[in-house]
C-alpha cells in the first residue's frame, strides 16, 4: 500500500455531492421566493399606477367640464361621458372607458352610490355645484388598491 496515493474516496464524493445539493436547493428556494415576491409587487405597483391614472382622468374631467356622467358598463368597467358646456351638451355624446385594463370595481363609491358588481345608477356630476366624493377600489388577481379622494373645483366666477 502506497501512502502517497492521490484522489478521493467514495464517502468523500457522496459527502461533497450532498453538500452541493443542499446549497443548490437552498439557492433555488431563495430564488423561487424572490421571483414570486417580485411578480406580486409588480402587479400591485401596476394596479396602484392604474388607480392613480383613473383618479387623474376623473380629476381632469372634473376641472374641464360643466357636467359629466359616470357608470359601469355591461363588462363591469368604469365609463365616463363628458359635456364641456351644460347648455350645449350634444345628444350624441357617448360613454368611453376611463382605462383600458379590466378590473373589478366592486365596492367603489361615487357620491355615496356604491357599486356592488351588479347594477349601478348613472351618477351625474356637476363640478360647479358639488364636490365629488370618490372611494375607488380596484382589484386584480390577489391585490386590491383603494384610493379615497374628493374631486374639487375652485369656482372663480370668471369664464
Amino acid at each position: 500500500m502506497k501512502l502517497n496515493q492521490k484522489g478521493i474516496t467514495l464517502v468523500e464524493l457522496i459527502a461533497a455531492l450532498a453538500l452541493v445539493s443542499l446549497v443548490a436547493g437552498i439557492a433555488w428556494t431563495a430564488m423561487s421566493i424572490g421571483f414570486k415576491h417580485t411578480a406580486v409587487e409588480t402587479n400591485k405597483t401596476s394596479l396602484q399606477q392604474d388607480a392613480n391614472l383613473i383618479v387623474s382622468t376623473l380629476s381632469a374631467a372634473h376641472r374641464r367640464n360643466d357636467t359629466y356622467t359616470l357608470k359601469f358598463d355591461a363588462n363591469k368597467q368604469l365609463m365616463i361621458k363628458t359635456c364641456e358646456d351644460i347648455t350645449a351638451c350634444p345628444a350624441t355624446s357617448t360613454f368611453t372607458r376611463v382605462i383600458d385594463n379590466n378590473y373589478d370595481y366592486t365596492d367603489t363609491t361615487i357620491n355615496g352610490a356604491i357599486y356592488d358588481g351588479g347594477t349601478f345608477p348613472e351618477v351625474v356630476v356637476k363640478p360647479k355645484e358639488n364636490h365629488t366624493e370618490l372611494v375607488l377600489k380596484i382589484k386584480s388577481l390577489n391585490n386590491t388598491v383603494t384610493v379615497k379622494t374628493t374631486l374639487t373645483r375652485i369656482i372663480t366666477g370668471m369664464k
